[in-house]
């Protein structure tokens, strides 16, 4: 382990191109940074964390005429909202056949219908506001990797197609193709969902670390916060905050290619249990992710470097693909899991509010959680807040 953090980190520090650890999506023009906050400052609601997850909250705030404050310690999408595939799916990480498992029938259902309203808010968010982030609905393709989750795939889809969802099986292919999935430029969406938020009254302040919460108020290195409520979206770092909060860093690594002409994946896959993920941008890059499976003694803390153990998976799923096209990016991105798949949507016994925890699926869970929250925040009810209870068992 010690080995491949050395590597990783003397590759990154030397900056040789693939091996810097920048994701596709932050590499290129960035906006100019908001400001820090500098000085006391009140809000309806402060919110920790500059993420999709924070600034969906920000966001629905907004649009409900409240006016809330985003403080985040570095840039806006710089940890896991720029690091990810950019997949927006349906359901939890597992399939939807283990979720009637796990949670059983009636809470599966319930949960899959705040993903899908999740996408209808993503929609409607960059409709509504001309959001440039190549968002397309081309469905995505959940692929077996053995007899055992092929026969989930298949009795999932089955369910699934029952309740109305889009979804088809393909025998030989051994998958089933979900028609309303979809997938985005993640850093896009989030500067574009930061700036309909200011425009609807947020304020964010880029650059700010929160050292301490409470109820009423965040504690800055140069000022004090003081709001009538207060939500953490820190995801993998929420126990910096908030001890207790039972969410575990989780790494996960991804490369992207040089742009290849042909459209080898003409949709997201997500694969062997989500273990592995792979998608082709609009112009043309291969994303591939995941393989953590294979060492998970090492892909667990903050440390958001790409390692060669990892990396040499990668590369060899674009050796069997016949993929040729040169890797330009290789990058890692912690991940917050909760202790049982689900998010943690709701106000804890202390009177903050979380919204983190997504287990890999924030895309699939934050403008839906943004919206929960916010309508908690203002009627103190939501008709899901018990599936997603911080302080459940």
């Amino acid at each position: 382990r010690g080995g491949d953090l050395a590597v990783a980190a003397g590759r990154a520090r030397r900056g040789h191109g693939a091996g810097s650890g920048l994701s596709v999506w932050l590499d290129g023009p960035a906006p100019a940074r908001r400001v820090p906050l500098e000085g006391d400052a009140t809000a309806d609601v402060a919110i920790v964390g500059g993420g999709i997850a924070g600034l969906s909250v920000a966001y629905a705030l907004a649009r409900a005429g409240a006016r809330p404050i985003v403080l985040e310690r570095d840039a806006l999408g710089g940890a896991a909202s720029g690091r990810n595939g950019g997949f927006i799916l349906a359901g939890v990480a597992e399939s939807f056949s283990a979720a009637c498992r796990r949670f059983g029938l009636r809470t599966a259902e319930r949960v899959w219908d705040v993903t899908v309203r999740n996408r209808e808010l993503i929609r409607d968010a960059v409709r509504r506001h001309g959001i440039e982030c190549d968002l397309a609905w081309n469905g995505s393709v959940q692929l077996a990797g053995d007899d055992d989750e092929w026969r989930d795939i298949r009795a999932s889809a089955e369910a699934l197609e029952a309740r109305g969802v889009g979804v088809a099986l393909d025998g030989p292919g051994r998958c089933a193709v979900y028609e309303e999935d979809g997938e985005m430029h993640p850093v896009r969406f989030v500067r574009g969902l930061a700036d309909a938020a200011e425009r609807l009254g947020a304020r964010i302040h880029e650059g700010t670390a929160v050292r301490r919460i409470r109820a009423d108020g965040a504690v800055t290195d140069h000022g004090t916060v003081s709001a009538g409520a207060v939500v953490s979206c820190t995801n993998a770092y929420t126990d910096h905050l908030i001890a207790g909060a039972r969410i575990a860093p989780v790494r996960g690594q991804m490369l992207a290619t040089a742009p290849v002409a042909e459209r080898i994946f003409p949709r997201p896959v997500y694969a062997h249990r989500g273990y592995r993920y792979w998608r082709q941008t609009r112009d043309g890059r291969i994303l591939v992710g995941g393989w953590r499976n294979t060492a998970v003694d090492v892909e667990v803390g903050e440390v958001a470097l790409p390692t060669p153990r990892i990396q040499q998976k990668l590369d060899g799923f674009l050796v069997e693909q016949g993929v040729r096209a040169e890797v330009t990016h290789r990058w890692a991105g912690i991940m917050g899991f909760s202790h049982d798949g689900l998010p943690y949507i709701g106000r804890r016994s202390s009177g903050v509010y979380l919204l983190a925890g997504f287990t890999g699926h924030g895309n699939a869970f934050a403008m839906a959680g943004g919206e929960m929250v916010a309508t908690l925040i203002r009627t103190g009810s939501h008709p899901d807040a018990d599936l997603f209870d911080p302080e459940r068992p």
